[in-house]
């Protein structure tokens, strides 16, 4: 199984240093991790939060391009609908070109009604916004001219130019279980940002086939946060406030958005906050919840919000050493 690591560049109050300085101490330890052999690292998009989470995943795409030289870019995710899906795909264009053919884009609705009330669109339109503006980002990734006519989107004649690298483009992946979702992600995407329960993972490889797609091509991906030391006191005593302010955040912006929980205790036991053999384990059972179900590649938020540089490179530093290797050695799939 591969793994990477999420960087969300966010700032709390509590915490709060210059954004400079997190954004450069940042892509420090994103070139720590791949020096490190990370496999992938994530960046994801909110807007108008109170810890300055990052807004621009495609910008910091193309810095972490041009820092790096092997590990894959992806966003997780960056939300569509927020967003004309033309330049989204010229963006990705030229990411993928910086990045020698390295990046995954990531998309989804995003749940925070203010994301969109504050710049004047309806979050009752998301679903339909992000159908149209899938068709057009593909449209415009896949082919040499293209056009569309639709309720929210518009192009005529569309010749992207310069092209990805990567042919026909870069892999698509999105995140939703629900039946539209896993629509739109059988008809255009290369993937799903979830570990789906079995009954979700059935329906989506029935929905690729009819759809006449290659189920066994689709790769599929879990998440989890946490963070390690050498011992799980250790660890807690070094991470328990950032990952409490973590913890009310996402469920706060849940329950104010009508999402089913993400969370259903504590830090201490919705993260994964200890020392190497505790992450083996956790992740162990997480995937085992279906064992039909392939994972190839575990996402991590390690890098919690708030956590000081030097706390934050030894974390990577011993993710790297203790607990890469024990998940490395996960099955991606029951029968592999």
């Amino acid at each position: 199984m591969e793994v990477g690591l999420l960087f969300t560049f966010r700032n709390p109050p509590p915490w709060q240093r210059s954004f400079a300085d997190l954004y450069r101490t940042t892509l420090e330890e994103i070139v720590l991790a791949e020096s490190l052999g990370i496999d992938a690292v994530w960046l994801a998009e909110h807007h108008f939060t109170d810890d300055g989470w990052s807004p621009a995943v495609m910008p910091l795409a193309a810095a972490v391009a041009v820092r790096t030289t092997s590990v894959r870019i992806g966003t997780f995710v960056l939300l569509l609908p927020q967003h004309h899906p033309v330049r989204v795909a010229e963006d990705v264009a030229v990411v993928d070109i910086l990045s020698g053919g390295r990046l995954t884009l990531g998309v989804g609705l995003g749940y925070r009604a203010e994301e969109y009330t504050a710049v004047g669109l309806s979050p009752a339109t998301r679903g339909s916004r992000m159908d149209e503006a899938l068709a057009v980002l593909v449209g415009c990734l896949e082919r040499d001219q293209f056009s569309f006519e639709g309720r929210w989107y518009q192009a005529t004649d569309v010749s992207l130019s310069p092209r990805p690298v990567q042919r026909p483009r870069p892999p698509i992946i999105t995140a939703g279980t629900g039946e539209r979702a896993l629509e739109r992600a059988s008809r255009f995407c290369d993937g799903l940002a979830v570990h789906p329960p079995t009954d979700v993972y059935e329906r989506h490889v029935q929905l690729l086939r009819q759809h006449g797609r290659d189920p066994s091509a689709q790769r599929y991906y879990a998440m989890v946060l946490g963070f390690v030391a050498d011992t799980n006191d250790r660890a807690w005593d070094l991470v328990g406030p950032h990952a409490a302010w973590e913890h009310d955040h996402y469920t706060r912006w849940l329950a104010e958005a009508g999402q089913p929980p993400a969370f259903m205790s504590t830090p201490r036991d919705d993260f994964i906050i200890g020392d190497a053999s505790l992450w083996t384990r956790r992740v162990e059972a997480m995937l085992s919840q279906y064992p039909d179900v392939p994972c190839h590649h575990l996402v991590v938020e390690l890098v919690m919000a708030g956590m000081g540089p030097a706390q934050r490179r030894d974390a990577i530093e011993r993710f790297a050493a203790d607990v890469l290797p024990g998940l490395r050695q996960l099955r991606s799939t029951a029968s592999s």
